[in-house]
């Protein structure tokens, strides 16, 4: 009965399974795949029919932005569901054009495709690529199909669903001329002819495209860069290595083409276009946009994170790629054999289509940094606070949220916070606004460093999330969510308290206290010495539950006595630790040495902290010690602890 199916219903079937599992891997799904980009991309398509400037925002992508708008008003599964027909419809057309290409076994690259480890997360989110790749591929296909117009008019808007879609537009004038389809080159500036038009209404800028695209120069101070090879390295996470392997025996199959035209001369003028069409538009497409995020990660351009799921927007150009290699590895021997043949294809399969389920980001569900999002906007959404006007930038949060993230009544981007204080002044900021600082996006995108909104008057501490486990997140921060609220009256700084160590008396608070010296003093009778065998000064240890509640900075401060700089190395440590034991802070600071009293030759030693003891229990204990990391010989005394507050 199975070999009795037409080509047709086999097909059907096989797509209309694709499309349930992948429905319900997305609907049962507690988490998405890309809670960054992809949640951005969603709430600028979902809110594009309420805000219609969303359409011309260049970040969001105008032209997906456009298509996915009617899928996302569904909430994150409809544009969900939007990426899962943009997969359907490109397996469909990379099933065709493998046909049209006179490949064998031509079902087998709609699985190739679905389940290539980099592409299979990227349906579950909202992120571009698998429209971008729907677009490139359909570009190819009308282009094989010699409708010469509709191919080009395409291509034209794919910068507008990736801007990396300006260096694909090159290989389509090539085939155009040598098509002798010269009076249609135009037409590739069709995209972005239209979008100036329409754009210039709006921002009154004839060059508003160049002007307000987000990926100009250098971005490295913020999202760093690697290596040149960086996506060589991850294939595995691209391809796996069951589809790297036929990646690389398609790669191969290439040159054999091209050879074997080359040898025979080959007459047909049709099989010669496909294959200047195969590998400019096919092979060419994937290389280009390959090696450009290579060199954008290598040089820090573009905004380029060296993210690896960038590489999912030209997987229907892999996944024919791999098909050619699987026709390369399927000698004639095999094809004679119907059980081995058979038995080939399955192996094959069963180490593809396991691949995706085996990789870190499935089952979907909340990562570390998702769930504490989560957690602090389901407690801003039950707190007196839910009704006021809300500063952010983590995407996530909106999502939880579910409010209107371009509505400037309820929202404001964490970004803008500062500059708007710095242009119409802190009044502009209604009282009791909130705002969520959170270490992934708070001191990178927004540049905002933690102690610099910890030390704004305007601003207090209300409430701190914290991961359980320590997540490090781009910039080495570790992952934490501050929430603080505009205070109707600037708050006034001053010292709350302060601790002295004179080193005479020893106190139940002092541990480490083998180190104290009678040899070299500045006040009273004793210091404490640090040398090779003494590399931890004295210890003070205090609970939290003594330290003032309001407690915003702390400042150490020390006499100090050394030669030859003995102390450069040395680092003042604070941290915070369970009554069992358990290190949940530490921080270390470099000393400060200024020569204070110039007939002395004691120096003035000084450290500063920037901290929140919100974040911890009141029975944790706090500890203050300096740390002789070069084990060379310097002294200590007076040793003073400054607590600062604001009321």
């Amino acid at each position: 009965m199975i070999k009795n199916i037409s080509e047709k219903n086999a097909l059907l079937l096989l797509l209309t399974g694709l499309l349930v599992l992948f429905f319900l891997l997305s609907f049962c799904a507690s988490g998405t795949f890309d809670s960054g980009d992809g949640i951005r991309h969603y709430l600028v398509s979902r809110y594009s029919w309420k805000h219609p400037d969303l359409l011309l925002y260049s970040w969001g992508k105008p032209f997906f932005t456009l298509i996915s708008s009617p899928f996302s008003q569904f909430g994150l599964i409809g544009v969900n569901v939007f990426n899962l027909f943009c997969a359907i419809l490109s397996s469909v057309l990379c099933f065709k054009l493998a046909k049209q290409l006179k490949l064998e076994y031509p079902f087998l690259v709609i699985l190739f495709l679905f389940f290539t480890p980099i592409y299979f997360p990227t349906i579950n989110s909202g992120l571009t690529e698998p429209f971008f790749g729907l677009v490139l591929i359909g570009s190819v296909y009308l282009m094989f199909r010699n409708n010469y117009f509709w191919a080009t008019a395409l291509v034209s808007l794919l910068p507008f669903v990736r801007t990396e879609g300006n260096l694909i537009l090159p290989l389509f004038f090539i085939v155009l001329l040598y098509r002798k389809k010269l009076f249609l080159t135009p037409l590739l500036a069709f995209g972005t002819l239209a979008y100036t038009v329409i754009g210039y209404f709006y921002y009154k800028d004839l060059f508003w495209i160049k002007h307000q695209n987000p990926y100009t120069g250098s971005n490295y101070n913020i999202y760093g860069k690697g290596e040149l090879f960086h996506f060589l390295i991850n294939h595995d996470f691209i391809w796996g290595n069951t589809l790297g392997i036929l990646f690389l025996f398609g790669c191969v199959g290439a040159f054999f083409l091209i050879f074997s035209s080359l040898k025979k001369k080959v007459e047909d003028k049709e099989k010669r276009c496909f294959l200047i069409e195969e590998v400019l538009l096919i092979y060419g497409s994937f290389t280009v946009y390959f090696v450009a995020h290579s060199i954008f990660w290598w040089k820090g351009l573009a905004g380029s994170l060296g993210l690896i799921r960038v590489l999912a927007g030209v997987m229907p150009c892999s996944a024919l790629i791999c098909l050619r290699g699987f026709n390369l590895i399927m000698l004639p021997f095999f094809k004679r054999n119907k059980f081995l043949e058979s038995s080939i294809i399955v192996l094959f399969l069963f180490f593809i289509i396991t691949n995706p389920f085996k990789q870190e980001y499935f089952p979907y569900k909340l990562d570390a940094e998702q769930t504490l999002i989560k957690d602090a906007g389901d407690w801003f959404k039950k707190s007196m606070l839910k009704d006021k006007k809300v500063f952010y930038l983590h995407p996530f949060l909106a999502n939880v949220l579910d409010v209107d993230s371009f509505d400037p009544k309820k929202v404001g981007e964490l970004w803008g916070l500062y500059p708007t204080i710095k242009a119409y002044g802190i009044s502009s900021i209604p009282d009791s606004t909130v705002i969520f600082w959170d270490a992934h996006f708070g001191p990178n995108e927004a540049a905002i460093p933690l102690d610099s909104i910890l030390n704004d008057l305007h601003f207090q501490l209300i409430k701190t999330f914290n991961t359980k486990e320590k997540l490090t997140v781009l910039g080495g921060y570790d992952f934490s969510v501050y929430v603080f609220m505009k205070s109707k009256n600037r708050q006034k700084k001053e010292v709350t308290s302060i601790d002295f160590y004179d080193l005479e008396t020893l106190g139940a608070n002092l541990l480490n206290t083998f180190s104290m010296d009678t040899s070299h003093v500045f006040s009273g009778k004793r210091s404490c010495q640090l040398s090779e065998s003494a590399e931890y000064s004295v210890t003070v240890k205090k609970f939290i539950s003594e330290v003032p509640a309001n407690t915003r900075n702390i400042d150490i401060s020390c006499k100090l006595l050394e030669q030859n700089n003995d102390s450069k190395d040395a680092l003042v440590i604070m941290s915070v630790d369970t009554d069992s034991g358990k290190n949940l802070f530490w921080d270390g600071k470099s000393i400060v040495l200024n020569n204070g009293d110039n007939r002395s030759p004691w120096k003035n030693a000084t450290a500063h902290f920037v901290v929140n003891l919100n974040a911890f229990q009141k029975e944790c204990s706090i500890k203050f010690y300096l740390w002789n990391k070069a084990k060379k010989t310097f002294w200590i005394d007076d040793l003073k602890i400054s607590y600062f507050g604001a009321k």
